[in-house]
């Protein structure tokens, strides 16, 4: 039986981002790749994926707050524009003008009431300013009453650490570092229904639980006296995030529950060839493991964050 495959993680090239930065004289890098709707159908298509959540996870700073409320909102009407054309083969993550948590709360309520996209993108902080803030409670408290989806994405600095490339290595840390924060500040226990999805396996979350949990139960210290049980409750709540498999192969499904991992692609930033390796790796280790892992990688795991793909998909599962 031939499965959909459901892609939460493909980045568009904004024309709404790249007409700001040219009216700005902001020049765009010549390694970001070329994007259209329909060139990322076509990506989609080497790897065989069958619908992809779109995004654009922005940094919006670089310009004056209003002038980033205006932008994001341009943002997100264009996100739902390829949604409209292109029902069958795309759903949309909200970009927000952070670190305006007001214009956050407000661009947010438009973007899920207004333009009924599936969730929300968030960067791992802002100018420093992670999730934790108070300032942002408001926001994640909408976000919670609504059991929204957060797509959470690190961010990637320009700068080389140890002569090597950031997109690399760095942003799985910054994930790590992020996730870590709002564990020891109790975002997950005090937003229990945000659906939260990390990118790149989550970084290095998945093999450093026990130690983020130390974090957690001691804060500052690391001589805190706790039982098996304290870890466990607290690791349980790193288990109840979820993970995509984009750029970070490996041993994560043996290292997390299988209904909480996604298929990514980070389209449309991998070669042709990485983009089948990541599918031909993830599914061969997925059936390995057990055939219902198959199942819930490719498209069991996304329908239950959103259910109108199961009607969308119902003929391709008879």
């Amino acid at each position: 039986m031939r499965y959909p495959i459901i892609d939460v993680h493909h980045h568009i090239i904004s024309t709404a981002m790249q007409a700001k930065q040219r009216e700005l004289g902001i020049e765009i890098p010549s390694f970001f790749p070329k994007w259209s709707p329909e060139r990322g159908m076509e990506k989609m298509d080497i790897a065989d994926i069958s619908f992809s959540f779109l995004s654009a996870p922005s940094d919006l700073t670089f310009i004056d707050q209003p002038s980033a409320n205006a932008l994001a909102r341009q943002m997100n009407e264009e996100l739902a524009s390829y949604v409209q054309l292109y029902p069958q083969r795309y759903g949309a993550f909200a970009t927000l003008p952070m670190p305006d948590a007001a214009a956050s709360l407000e661009e947010t309520i438009y973007a899920l009431d207004t333009l009924k996209l599936d969730g929300v993108a968030l960067l791992t902080s802002y100018q420093g300013k992670y999730l934790t803030d108070p300032d942002y409670a408001e926001l994640l408290a909408e976000l919670d009453k609504r059991s929204a989806v957060v797509f959470l994405h690190p961010i990637l600095i320009k700068e080389k650490i140890a002569g090597l490339n950031p997109a690399l290595l760095e942003g799985t840390f910054d994930t790590t570092r992020a996730v870590t924060t709002m564990a020891v500040h109790r975002i997950f226990d005090r937003y229990p229904s945000i659906r939260f999805i990390l990118p790149h396996t989550g970084g290095m979350i998945p093999y450093i639980k026990w130690r983020i949990a130390l974090a957690v139960i001691g804060q500052d210290s690391i001589q805190a006296e706790a039982t098996t049980e304290l870890f466990e409750e607290e690791m349980a709540k790193l288990d109840n995030l979820y993970y995509d498999s984009t750029l970070n192969l490996g041993t994560i499904q043996k290292l997390v529950e299988p209904s909480r991992i996604l298929f990514g692609a980070d389209i449309p930033w991998p070669a042709d060839s990485i983009l089948r390796m990541q599918r031909e790796s993830v599914f061969a280790e997925a059936v390995r493991l057990d055939e219902a892992n198959v199942r819930a990688i490719a498209y069991e795991n996304a329908f239950r964050l959103f259910p109108r793909l199961a009607t969308l998909f119902q003929s391709q599962l008879i």
